[in-house]
């Protein structure tokens, strides 16, 4: 069976999308601006400067997804390979795992759910939690996985969800 790559890094905002964010957010705080001065400036005795704290608040959240949009992910992969499971990704302090098939004794596959439970030789467990990626992404890998454990005559447990 062949090795199944993941390139997790090259996933990321369009430009478009990027400007889109920018955009609102840039909107959104101008409105909190002339909330603020339609009271001092223009006379409107109905806007109390107040009101300024909810167009400023999703601007804020606007301009953290922003930023988020802009930080570049590096390194961020899901390599199944016929000796070994490795992978690097997440949102934040993303760590590189490695899993070699001779030391994973048992796997707990859930149905429900997209994570699968490593269980190693040394009786220790590890849950790999694909959640953060595309369904059609963690779909193939949880087949690619359950194929290769098949082939390679691991005990495998099929579970409904995971605890």
């Amino acid at each position: 069976m062949e090795q199944l790559y993941f390139n997790l890094s090259e996933e990321e905002f369009t430009s478009e999308r990027k400007i889109l964010l920018w955009i609102l957010a840039g909107l959104f705080f101008i409105g909190s601006i002339y909330v603020v001065t339609a009271y001092p400036l223009f006379g409107r005795k109905s806007i109390p400067p107040v009101l300024a704290l909810a167009p400023f608040g999703i601007c804020l959240i606007i301009t953290f997804f922003a930023i988020l949009s802009k930080l570049k992910r590096k390194d961020l992969f899901f390599l199944v390979d016929y000796g070994k499971i490795e992978f690097r990704f997440g949102i934040f302090k993303a760590k590189r795992r490695s899993f070699q098939w001779s030391k994973i004794s048992g796997l707990v596959m859930p149905s429900k759910q997209r994570k699968i439970k490593l269980i190693l030789a040394d009786n220790s467990a590890f849950v790999i939690n694909l959640t953060m990626l595309k369904r059609n992404k963690s779909t193939s890998i949880k087949q690619h996985i359950y194929n290769l454990a098949a082939e390679k005559g691991i005990k495998i447990t099929v579970v409904k969800f995971l605890s």
